[in-house]
């Protein structure tokens, strides 16, 4: 017989720069959200496949490119192109929220290529405190506290 075990829920992030992802993990981790990170579409598709019955929220950025590695036509490559893998990964895990995360605002991205279609966009840079919002905003059944003390180190990050 299998013993009832309450999971915390899980959160995906996507995105090559790990400053980034280490950020976006304290920040939802101070929450009680488990946070797994990836930097290709690859290790995404995969871990969704995995766990895709825990996952909540999976936060992807629109450009996966180093910055040496920038497109050269209109029309990224799908590896690298995160607004085109969001929409997959929802499949596996329907019950997912979406947020597309850029640098780039969403009128910067449409030339370079990428099409963003998610309701739920963050500006980049973005602080700890207004990810836990948007969280609490997309999925209120979480125990989200309403304040919390933050260490001055994440506080706000630059790119």
């Amino acid at each position: 017989m299998p013993i009832g075990v309450k999971l915390p829920p899980m959160a995906l992030v996507i995105d090559d720069d790990h400053d980034i992802s280490h950020m976006c993990t304290r920040a939802l981790e101070r929450v009680g959200v488990h946070v797994m990170c990836c930097d290709n579409s690859m290790k995404a598709a995969n871990l969704t496949q995995l766990y895709g019955h825990r996952i909540v929220c999976i936060l992807a950025d629109v450009v996966l490119a180093t910055p040496a590695a920038t497109p050269k036509s209109n029309s990224p490559a799908p590896e690298r192109n995160g607004a085109r893998l969001l929409p997959l990964l929802t499949y596996g895990c329907p019950s997912a929220i979406a947020v597309q995360m850029s640098a780039h605002s969403v009128a910067e991205l449409a030339p370079m290529g990428y099409e963003v279609k998610v309701p739920h966009f963050l500006q980049k840079p973005f602080t700890p405190e207004k990810l836990r919002a948007m969280l609490k905003q997309l999925l209120p059944h979480l125990n989200i506290p309403r304040s919390l003390t933050l260490p001055a180190d994440e506080v706000m990050w630059d790119l």
